[in-house]
């Protein structure tokens, strides 16, 4: 029997632990099959594969991983490692080797086993045979020492740029302390030729497998998300949701980036800077629709040189409207020629109400919201960042509203949450904003920045100071509404003044 066929049979004899598939048989994919043979190959030292984001490639890895552990590639007091871009990255594919061995009845006596999951350390070892799996990250003054019979390169194009070369020779160079040691880099494409792991995939490797969407393929067809992603026949809930996403990505092109990047695995950035939302999509959106039912406020509290914004979202109606405050000194136009605009749009948006005055350099907040509450009544919730949160919570116990208030990162976490539950609402007519000269400045202005992971942020402009900051408040408001859908136990009513 084969090497590749044994660690085949091996993995079949696995549990899914996640998922719809949860408590079946592991499927050993074509792809997947495909690997293994090429990879396990005679001769082979280094093997390079690269798919789309969500093929499975996680799973894959961690039952290698086991097979190294305690399959047909283990071998005693061998060391398997898996290297990601960070620790915490790497603990993903760890703990999922570990989930693996709790499916196994003669291997579930936890006495076998010595394990570590913690911020520090994260193993897995056979007491009995001395191999185990152990995560680290892509760290190359600690890469230096190891002597692994088999390394899990995880998400390569992830790698910090300043580290990774370092990183691929600290790992590479290891190899040769254990006969027949191996090493298998896998994830997304990186988007620089110079990467290692681009190099690896165009011809470095002495075995590599693509999979991804030729050049100028259409985005919305099937057979082009099936390239760049060879699981998508028997996952239909990635099949929709890549559907979703190419079609959200063919109306904004603010979204085709992204998508090419991680769907169609076309290159990976480090970080892609695109518009929030492009001139096209928001004026198809804007419209005139009534204030129904309750409404949420979300609120950008400012210094002394930003403004302060709040905008109110009716989720039952779907209208979106936005008001800023601005300290009265310096004069508007003052302001504007420090912020690189023509004075002429400070002094429109003055004179249409969106843009108020208020006494001193950074005005209170308590003026952001009486003109809110004078404009828009009473808000069922209030998002806002942690920025002046102790003046918020002030100004609403000095005028006895008994509101929640919801606070939200602007990291990738929090930020990326509500970026994408705003763009979904604006892409499929949840959300009709007002036509408002405020607001279409703002979406203007702002951007939002991605990581390889596909999480997205608000971020500024760079070497611009912009004036996004009716935008920020905007996508709280509206990704709150839109959770209010999600979670009906949390349908929004009408608050009353205390």
């Amino acid at each position: 029997m084969s090497r590749a066929t044994a660690v085949e049979r091996y993995v079949a004899g696995l549990e899914c632990t996640q998922g719809a598939g949860a408590g079946e048989p592991l499927a050993v994919l074509p792809w997947e099959r495909s690997f293994l043979r090429g990879a396990l190959a005679d001769g082979v030292q280094v093997a390079g594969l690269t798919v789309a984001r969500g093929a499975g490639k996680t799973t894959f890895t961690a039952a290698i991983a086991c097979a190294a552990l305690d399959g047909p590639l283990a071998v005693p007091r061998g060391e398997v490692v898996i290297a990601a871009s960070s620790f915490d990255q790497a603990k993903i594919g760890l703990r999922h080797v570990m989930a693996f061995m709790e499916t196994r009845a003669d291997l579930r006596d936890r006495s076998r086993w010595r394990t570590a999951d913690s911020q520090n350390a994260g193993f897995i070892e056979d007491r009995a045979t001395g191999s185990r799996v152990r995560c680290i990250a892509s760290d190359p003054r600690r890469a230096h020492g190891l002597a692994p019979c088999l390394i899990l390169a995880d998400e390569p194009a992830q790698w910090p740029e300043s580290t990774a070369d370092r990183m691929y020779a600290a790992l590479v160079t290891s190899l040769g302390k254990i006969p027949g040691s191996r090493m298998f880099a896998l994830g997304t494409r990186p988007a620089t030729p110079g990467h290692f792991f681009a190099r690896l995939l165009d011809g470095g490797a002495d075995y590599a497998q693509l999979h991804t969407a030729p050049d100028g393929a259409p985005i919305t067809e099937p057979e082009t998300w099936r390239a760049a992603n060879p699981s998508l026949s028997i996952m239909p809930a990635l099949e929709a949701a890549i559907r979703a996403e190419a079609e959200d990505a063919a109306r904004d092109p603010s979204l085709l980036p992204q998508f090419e990047a991680l769907r169609l695995n076309r290159g990976t950035p480090d970080t892609a800077e695109s518009l929030l939302a492009d001139a096209a999509t928001w004026t198809a959106a804007e419209g005139e629709a009534e204030r129904a039912g309750a409404h949420v406020m979300g609120v950008d509290m400012g210094g002394s040189v930003s403004w302060s914004a709040a905008a109110a979202y009716w989720p039952d109606s779907g209208r979106l409207e936005a008001l800023a405050v601005t300290g009265d000194s310096p004069a508007l136009d003052e302001k504007a020629t420090r912020d690189g605009v023509d004075p002429a749009l400070y002094r429109g948006l003055h004179r249409s109400g969106e843009l108020v005055t208020a006494p001193g350099r950074v005005p209170p907040a308590s003026a952001l919201f009486g003109e809110a509450i004078d404009r828009w009544g009473v808000p069922a919730l209030i998002v806002c960042d942690r920025w002046r949160l102790g003046e918020v919570a002030d100004a609403l116990a000095g005028a006895r509203l008994a509101v929640p208030v919801e606070t939200r990162g602007q990291g990738w976490k929090d930020g990326g949450e509500d970026v994408r539950r705003f763009r979904r609402a604006l892409l499929r007519g949840r959300v009709t904003p007002a036509r408002s000269g405020l607001l279409t400045h703002a979406i203007s202005e702002t951007r939002t920045a991605a990581d390889p992971a596909g999480n997205e942020k608000l971020t500024k402009r760079r070497g611009v100071r912009s004036r996004e900051d009716a935008a920020v408040a905007a996508v709280m408001a509206v990704a709150a509404g839109e959770r209010s859908r999600a979670f009906p136990v949390v349908k929004l009513r009408s608050v009353a003044v205390a």
